[in-house]
């Protein structure tokens, strides 16, 4: 009996399994013609050859409300992005009164290097204010921008938010501040800046790297001290800068913190020393570290301007413990998810993703990395090319889910630095979308 009814059902499931991908596929299809009726019609064409600025005014309405737009990039080191960026940089400050610049580049330099900036050429400000992979023309024409508008007295004012980074600008602006008023703490200044560079690079045990690290903070305690019982004196020898005094203090503290809360867990990973926890994990620890950052940026240094942030996708996205598949595999929190939630609810956050073209390899800045392509059916990068324009952006935030619109909330792929598959839903990690055709490599300027 139970072969009959084995020889019968078999069969019907059979029927029922080739129906059912059948309708789901037929489905999938039809919602997919929505979704390219729906792009075609609502996608905002970006004219970067434009005369004026015209293609950029739906920002008026997209971002009304919102003091922070975070803009971010799937890759770094593509030129057609740095310049979609600097673009949309030049209107949001001339246009919509965005008035800081927070680049995804240490605190420390950027900050010196701005207070620094009078006295240089906008080249060597950018140079010595950011990560390498962004020194090319497009970004030179933002730094030209920037020293533009500060003398005409409406800046557009350079910070960052990353813990990383040693560019020796902070030592070398620093200690001309502090030899003004002391050379001997100068001098101990400069010597702790040369072995906080060095600290983990030159401990070959943990002991080791403690022992150093300890006799570290306290030269770095030292020198808090003495700035504050010499802050008139300090304070007359800073850049003309209401804030700089304020910048250089949190500076000496942020030395302190990354050696207690950032450094331990470094030197273990490069122990190979297993770590406690996944938010130990360094490059997770660096983004709680950067979400402090900003958030003091936000909330203390600036807390009346209005802030573009200057990052990449993975930073900036809103959670991404919410990721049902991230590059790491394992959707550990990032900036997005440790910053606070009166923050969040300032932001509006703009992933920029790439159709096809290529990119540099941050690690060196010359190895030539092609972008997947054509890219995933159904993908992200796939479905926005349906626009019918070489670049375009999309607001998500302001959307509701309906039939042109459920890509934005069901399970998407796009992809990380043009080539590994991410899935996630886009309405919870993103408030808008650039989508890029081509992009071509930056070109690294000398």
């Amino acid at each position: 009996m139970k072969r009959m009814i084995v020889k019968t059902a078999l069969p019907l499931l059979i029927v029922c399994l080739v129906f059912t991908s059948f309708s789901a596929s037929a489905r999938a299809a039809s919602e997919e013609k929505h979704w390219g009726r729906w792009i075609e019609k609502h996608a905002q064409p970006l004219d970067a050859s434009a005369a004026s600025n015209k293609d950029l005014r739906f920002l008026k309405k997209v971002l009304k409300g919102k003091r922070i737009v975070q803009l971010g990039e799937t890759t770094h080191g593509a030129g057609e992005i740095n310049a979609t960026k600097v673009r949309m940089i030049k209107y949001l400050h001339e246009e919509l009164g965005y008035d800081v610049l927070a680049f995804e580049s240490a605190f420390t330099d950027t900050n010196a290097s701005y207070l620094n900036m009078d006295q240089s050429t906008p080249k060597s400000t950018m140079k010595n204010s950011i990560y390498a992979v962004w020194h090319t023309e497009d970004v030179v024409e933002l730094f030209d921008y920037m020293k533009e508008q500060k003398e005409k007295g409406d800046p557009l004012i350079l910070t960052g938010f990353d813990i990383q980074g040693m560019k020796n600008s902070f030592n070398d602006a620093a200690n001309q501040w502090v030899k003004a008023v002391d050379p001997e703490k100068a001098e101990l200044l400069s010597q702790s800046e040369n072995d906080f560079s060095k600290l983990v690079t030159d401990s070959s045990t943990f002991a080791e790297f403690t022992q150093k690290k300890e006799a570290l903070v306290k030269n770095y305690q030292e020198l808090i001290k003495f700035a504050e019982n010499n802050a008139s004196a300090l304070k007359a020898h800073l850049p003309k800068e209401p804030k700089a005094y304020e910048i250089f203090m949190h500076s000496l503290q942020l030395r302190i913190d990354v050696m207690e809360i950032y450094m331990p867990q470094e030197m273990k990973q490069n122990l190979k020393e297993p770590l406690e926890r996944l938010e130990d994990v360094p490059f997770i620890l660096r983004d709680r570290m950067m979400a402090e950052q900003f958030e003091w940026v936000a909330d203390t240094l600036y807390p009346k301007q209005k802030i573009i942030v200057w990052g990449h996708n993975y930073h900036l996205r809103k959670q991404n413990t919410k990721m049902i598949q991230d590059w790491t595999y394992a959707n550990g929190p990032n900036m997005g998810d440790y910053l606070p939630d009166r923050l969040k609810k300032q932001t509006y956050t703009i992933g920029i993703y790439a159709y096809s073209g290529a990119s540099l390899d941050s690690i060196d800045n010359k190895t030539v990395i092609p972008v997947t392509s054509p890219p995933p059916a159904g993908s992200l990068e796939a479905l926005l090319k349906s626009a019918g324009h070489p670049a375009v952006f999309v607001d998500v935030l302001h959307t509701k889910n309906k039939k042109g619109t459920s890509w934005m909330y069901t399970p998407r792929a796009a992809l990380y630095w043009g080539r590994t598959e991410e899935q996630m839903i886009v309405k919870e990690q993103y408030d808008g979308i650039i989508w890029l055709e081509h992009i071509t490599p930056s070109v690294i300027i000398k």
